[in-house]
């Protein structure tokens, strides 16, 4: 075995090839047959010329390879590939390597060659003084940005002040409740009352009713444990995005359904408290009898979702983080019981989209600004001195979030950590990699194809 893998294509090209090595060695054999036989016969004229008293000077300078006129090959005379493929599947037998056709020489030649090319690409794309200045400035700024960003905004995973926050039965929370409430039910006064021929909640239920995935009571007895005033990291009716599913589809049927998908009819009398199991299938087959019956069911059971989730969010239990629940029921209650929920989520969230803003505008201005040190005289062409510019940016980005992670490691405090701008370093090596590997590959396909050329030219003169 060689030390490549070829694709399928390229075993059936490497036997052609041979299959052609093969033809041109008898060709040479019958050629050299041919020569001799000639010059063979030119002796003889040579000879007979001179035993005739013939002047022989002019026979003497007449070469045996010139006895035969030049001929060009006719191109309809060429066969296709197709039957090139097939006869050499026939006549070659196993798979044919590299090794098979070229000789050790040959490969040192090839690898030569290759690294010649690669060398003079380095050259062409090597960072100049006034590149490493452009670096030097770059790293700096990196450096700067997210020192300055920590300072301003604070480090990753704060909890927000709890004196900041209310509690869940404040007065302003209800106040601002009943007015939402109230302001939805005189926009659709014109609508009335419709009374439901199936037990389903009327629109105005649905909004002045209490969330069904409020209460916990009686959910031991199905071996659920909520966790009384933790319960909302175990109902999915609090979840920031999932809430809006799940929780518009528990409050439209007086049901709950919690984290690990279970779902339960809550009953009313005497008050809230789980009554039966049920399933998600059934729940949406309801959710979709009831708005048949009134359009104006969904839309109040979005709007309750929505005023819920938003009297929730600023009490000091908060809503917990979203859909994490979901995956880690045990992660998720570890955070929320540490007073980590969605607002310090969207805090950090925040934090993280600033830090990558920054570091793209960092990256945009120092783009522009080496772009307009472009000379085509010195630098050559424009996509060689855009492979340097991409090089100033990734090495830059690299060099300012290693040193934040060095930063975080000696303080001990990985909340210090530059995530948005790790982001953007991840994905500057991704794309700038890409980038300078094209631009490389191109280039040598480029020189590859010069030395083609000649040898494509000289093949033409033997074709009409």
């Amino acid at each position: 075995m060689g030390r490549y893998e070829y694709s399928d294509s390229e075993k059936e090209l490497n036997k052609v090839l041979k299959m052609q090595e093969k033809d041109l060695t008898d060709l040479s054999v019958s050629v050299g047959t041919q020569n001799k036989a000639l010059e063979s016969l030119r002796m003889q004229i040579l000879d007979l010329a001179k035993r005739k008293g013939l002047d022989v000077k002019s026979l003497e300078k007449l070469q045996s390879d010139k006895l035969i006129p030049d001929e060009k090959i006719s191109l309809a005379n060429i066969p296709n590939w197709e039957s090139l493929a097939k006869r050499a599947n026939t006549e070659i037998e196993g798979d044919v390597i590299l090794e098979d056709l070229l000789t050790k020489d040959e490969f040192n030649f090839c690898i030569e060659e290759i690294e010649r090319i690669n060398t003079e690409f380095a050259n062409k794309t090597r960072l100049s003084g006034v590149d490493l200045s452009f670096l030097l400035i770059a790293t700096a700024l990196q450096s700067v940005r997210w020192l300055l960003i920590q300072h301003i905004s604070g480090s990753l995973g704060e909890k927000i002040e709890p004196g900041s926050r209310l509690l869940h039965n404040d007065k302003a929370i209800k106040d601002e409740v009943n007015r939402s409430n109230s302001s939805f039910k005189n926009m659709f006064s014109e609508h009335g009352h419709r009374e439901s021929r199936r037990n389903y909640k009327s629109w105005e239920n649905i909004i002045f009713n209490s969330v069904p995935y409020d209460t916990s009571i009686n959910s031991s007895t199905f071996g659920e444990n909520l966790e009384g005033r933790y319960h909302r990291y175990k109902t999915l009716g609090h979840d920031p995005v999932l809430g809006w599913i799940f929780g518009t589809a528990n409050i439209i049927t007086d049901t709950v359904t919690l984290s690990n998908f279970n779902s339960y009819r809550i009953k009313r009398s005497p008050g809230p408290r789980f009554d039966e199991q049920t399933n998600l299938f059934q729940i949406f087959y309801e959710v979709y009898d009831s708005t048949k019956e009134d359009w104006l069911r969904l839309p109040a059971g979005i709007f309750a979702q929505f005023v819920h989730l938003k009297s929730d969010a600023f009490t000091k239990l908060g809503l917990p983080v979203p859909i994490l629940e979901s995956f880690s029921e045990n992660l998720a209650g570890k955070l929320y019981r540490s007073q980590y929920d969605s607002l310090c989520l969207m805090k950090d969230l925040n934090i993280v989209g600033n830090q990558a803003m920054f570091s793209i505008i960092i990256n945009m201005v120092i783009g522009l600004v080496h772009g307009l040190f472009y000379n085509p005289e010195k630098d050559g062409q424009l996509e060689f001195y855009e492979v340097r510019t991409r090089k100033i940016l990734s090495i830059s980005n690299a060099l300012a979030s290693s040193g934040n992670v060095l930063y975080a490691l000696l303080s001990k405090d990985l909340k210090k950590l530059d995530v948005g701008g790790m982001l953007v370093t991840i994905s500057r090596l991704y794309t700038d990699v890409r980038f300078i590997t094209k631009i490389k590959r191109d280039f040598i396909n480029g020189e590859l194809d010069k030395v083609l050329e000649e040898e494509i030219r000289q093949i033409d003169e033997y074709f009409q």
